[in-house]
């Protein structure tokens, strides 16, 4: 053998054993349903799993199977009373194991697998090889809804805003991808709201199929005597005409639905008469059909007036047809996708200027008043549940002040935007009233506008962040300043420079008393920081108020503290100038009740001050130079009478 060492060759890694997989599907499928080691289902699932190992040899191995779901039906009874059901509550689960997505209509829930690459291995955990997502008894599009919109559009957009570089040709296809998806998620929410109308099948009569195939054949359209001897046969004729009464009762469940706009979203409102537009479409095929023609046809022949005269009344289909007609000159391209799809609010400003711009089109129809006011209350929800959607991202109440004044103020854009527009809505309704003689409206005319409350709650976060600020700065200005002159005190020779004693409070600077404020004030604000400012409920608003008061007795023990050092300042104080020095240090608390019943006191003892001041030095240059004393001494030291009158005055002022 040569001396030189042998290289090892590297190990090559088969693919991993079915029993790795079923392993581990054991362990994580059980954890995700909620369900315990030793229930049945688990024994069931582990029976399943055996029984499919070929499955399983196929998801391993085969680069062209890339899906593996566990699907476990429910029994129709038994379910959780919060909507989520364990496999522990369930006495008659079954498994099923797929290749692939399969979509159950029964009630089931499950675990959907993907690989991460084309061959699972075995020399790797099956974590790091696999991905997983879960699958409730929700409708498929609520669930994919809210795994577009609260998960893989968030997760997009935060990898797009740490990722982003220079500009370069991706960022229009990272704004083109964002938009797509935007939509995605409005398109699900659309599907998940829509309202379900019901798609009608008019049966026939077996005779009129045959003579319609039978015309159809011969090139012609079907008439009255191609039914033969059937014409004159009572029974046939009141077959008939029992036919066409359950036509005109499945067709009225059609054209009797109604929906109320006053709950939901804006979108099932518009979703709805849209929907309603095909779905009568249909029927009116359906209506106009060969064979729907040929059974009035025969009963005309065989002189039953009255159902044929009657159908199309008794139906309302072409009633119906007209008012969805021009209700949906509103309803088509309805602009509430700007809305909902927008991820900024400056996006959301521009979306309500769209959508009030679309509703100028009532105009054109006639759409009632009031469903356009109960429309209008959609959107406001519509716009409530937006700005709360994008208003969660930021922790307003933890946010330094300087990002959370922005935020607030483009609020305020957005909720002027909407002020407004619905000013000239309202006056468009008032002509559209006056137009119509509805006088019905006029004691109506009301709007609840979902998103005033979260107006009401951003102007009270904006007022009393405000407040705070004022406070945390005039006592942080007073402080620096008490710490400045300990600092030159304990320097003695004033090297430290004023500079470096604002820079940062040192709490050693501070005695207990400055302390003691400084801590109340963090205090207090802790309590307001721990609640959900966006929480509307009745629940947060008690909350909220709760938090307000007890930041309120703490800031007044604080603010009771700083009226006793304003008076003592104010009490020590020699002269009108000092006394405006120690005034223009907490101005900006005048507006705080127990500081401005400190100042109110030394009020009058200030303008009584100011008033001798002013008095004197009236009487000193009512007096004149020349008659002083200052004029005597000038001249004895020869000094010259126009400057030694200008030191005077400079001395006296």
């Amino acid at each position: 053998m040569s001396g030189e060492e042998e290289t090892p060759l590297p190990s090559v890694s088969g693919p991993a054993d079915p029993s790795q997989l079923s392993a581990y599907l054991l362990r994580v499928v059980p954890a995700l349903l909620e369900s315990d080691e030793d229930v049945p289902e688990v024994v069931t699932l582990q029976t399943i799993l055996k029984d499919n190992t070929s499955k399983l040899k196929r998801f391993i191995e085969d680069s062209q199977e890339h899906t593996l779901s566990i699907i476990c039906t429910l029994p129709t009874e038994g379910q959780e009373t919060d909507g989520t059901p364990s496999l522990a509550s369930q006495s008659a689960a079954t498994f099923d194991v797929y290749l692939g997505v399969v979509y159950r209509p029964q009630r089931s829930v499950g675990v959907i697998f993907t690989k991460r690459f084309p061959v699972i291995e075995s020399d790797k955990s099956m974590r790091s090889q696999l991905r997983f997502l879960t699958v409730s008894e929700d409708s498929p599009f609520e669930t994919l809804h809210d795994y577009v919109q609260d998960a893989i559009n968030p997760l997009f957009n935060s990898f797009v805003l740490h990722s982003k570089g220079e500009e370069s040709e991706g960022d229009k296809l990272v704004t083109a991808v964002q938009k797509n998806m935007s939509d995605l998620a409005v398109g699900l929410l659309h599907l998940q709201q829509n309202i379900a109308i019901p798609d009608i099948t008019l049966s026939m009569h077996p005779v009129i199929s045959a003579a319609v195939a039978k015309a159809a054949e011969q090139g012609r359209k079907p008439v009255a005597e191609d039914v033969g001897d059937n014409l004159s046969s009572t029974t046939f004729l009141n077959a008939l005409q029992k036919q066409v009464a359950s036509w005109t009762r499945e067709i009225r469940k059609v054209t009797t639905l109604q929906r109320d706009v006053s709950s939901g979203s804006a979108l099932q409102e518009i979703s709805f008469w849209v929907s309603m537009d095909h779905a009568l479409n249909r029927l009116r095929s359906k209506r106009e059909s060969p064979e729907v023609v040929l059974t009035l046809d025969v009963l005309k022949a065989g002189k039953r007036f009255h159902t044929t005269i009657s159908f199309d009344s008794d139906t309302g289909l072409k009633k119906m047809l007209d008012k969805v007609m021009d209700y949906n000159l509103l309803m088509k391209d309805f602009p509430i996708k700007d809305l909902l799809a927008a991820d900024s609010l400056s996006l959301v400003s521009t979306a309500i200027g769209t959508i009030f711009q679309h509703l100028k089109k009532l105009r054109n129809t006639t759409y009632p008043t009031d469903r356009a006011i109960a429309l209008v209350e959609a959107i406001s929800r519509d716009l409530l549940s937006q700005m709360l959607k994008l208003l969660n991202t930021h922790k307003l109440m933890v946010v330094a002040y300087r990002d959370f004044d922005p935020i607030i103020k483009a609020c305020r854009d957005v909720f002027t935007a909407w002020e407004e527009e619905y000013e000239k809505f309202t006056t468009l309704l008032r002509d559209l009233m006056k137009k119509k003689r509805d006088e019905s409206m006029k004691f109506h005319f009301r709007f609840n506008l979902a998103h005033k409350k979260l107006e009401t709650r951003l102007n009270q976060m904006r007022d009393f962040r405000f407040q705070h600020e004022q406070l945390q700065s005039v006592i942080s200005r007073v402080l620096k300043l008490a710490q400045q002159a300990r600092a030159l005190q304990q320097q003695g020779t004033g090297l430290a420079t004023t500079t470096d004693v604002i820079e940062g409070m040192d709490e050693h600077l501070l005695d207990e008393e400055e302390l003691l404020a400084v801590k109340e004030v963090r205090l207090a604000y802790d309590n307001v920081k721990v609640v959900d400012p966006l929480d509307l409920s009745n629940d947060g608003i008690a909350s909220w108020d709760t938090a307000i008061k007890r930041y309120d007795e703490r800031i007044d023990r604080v603010e009771s503290r700083i009226a006793a050092r304003l008076r003592d300042q104010l009490g020590s104080a020699r002269n009108a100038n000092e006394m405006f020095r120690i005034f223009s240090r907490y101005n900006a608390l005048f507006v705080r009740p127990h500081i401005r019943g400190a100042i109110r006191e030394y009020q009058t003892q200030l303008i009584q001050r100011v008033k001798e001041d002013i008095e004197n030095l009236h009487k000193k240059f009512k007096m004149q130079y020349k008659n002083t004393p200052t004029y005597a001494i000038c001249c004895v030291r020869d000094i010259p009478p126009i400057s030694s009158s200008i030191m005077w005055a400079r001395q006296e002022t």
